[in-house]
């Protein structure tokens, strides 16, 4: 009969709790990234949802910006339309404005230069009518004061039988208001008499008030100028 051996198994108290701590803890940490794995994808969710959110957010204020500008453009496009529109019907006032003007300093300034030839040019074989041409285009003070020397006038020129011949030097527009206007006119007269063996030259300067009425341009009062 054989002797049989006997081993003296002992186990570590302390070994065996540690392996059962160390267990413990893996199944710990198993657990945990078992719980943490779904709050991560929550979490990521979340966080494209959010940036889904303000995506959407910005591609409306984008679409809001794009329209106020087209607004804008569209407005700014019609203004400017209205102020050509406006810039030629006040460039096209100021035109016909600036014509009218003119034509009327014109009107002013062809009376007073053809009263100065009427005043200057009289003939004693036509005294008559030279003088109802100069009452025709006369007016006011002008008027009264001729009207009253017309006979004495034309004796004078029929007993001397004066031939005078006037033309008009020079002219221009002293002053102009709303319905009338000053008129300085040169002018120069050859005047033959029986005075006179030659004819002589004399030479004028009128200052005509030209006035505007119902009738028309008149001659209101004729002044001589030194």
């Amino acid at each position: 009969m054989e002797d049989v051996q006997v081993v003296d198994v002992t186990v570590d108290a302390g070994a065996v709790e540690s392996a059962e701590v160390a267990d413990a803890k893996v199944a710990a940490a198993e657990e945990a990234t078992v719980v943490a794995a779904p709050v991560e994808l929550t979490k990521a969710a979340v966080v494209d949802e959010v940036a889904g959110d303000d995506s959407a957010e910005l591609d409306e204020e984008d679409a809001k910006l794009t329209r106020l500008g087209q607004i804008i453009g569209l407005a700014a496009a019609a203004v400017l339309v209205l102020a050509l529109v406006v810039g030629a019907g006040f460039a096209a006032f100021a035109a016909r404005s600036g014509s009218q003007d003119e034509d009327l300093r014109a009107q002013y300034t062809q009376t007073a230069r053809q009263a100065v030839i009427n005043l200057t040019t009289i003939r004693a074989d036509s005294a008559k009518e030279d003088i109802d041409r100069i009452l025709s285009v006369a007016s006011g003070e002008f008027k009264n004061e001729f009207d009253g020397r017309v006979d004495p006038f034309m004796d004078v020129v029929k007993q001397a039988k004066v031939v005078s011949t006037g033309e008009v030097v020079e002219s221009g527009i002293e002053s102009v208001d709303e319905n009338s206007a000053k008129v300085l006119v040169a002018a120069k007269q050859m005047v033959s008499n029986t005075g006179s063996a030659e004819p002589q030259s004399r030479q004028y300067r009128f200052r005509i008030t030209v006035s505007k009425g119902d009738s028309g341009m008149t001659v209101s009062k004729v002044e001589f100028v030194g």
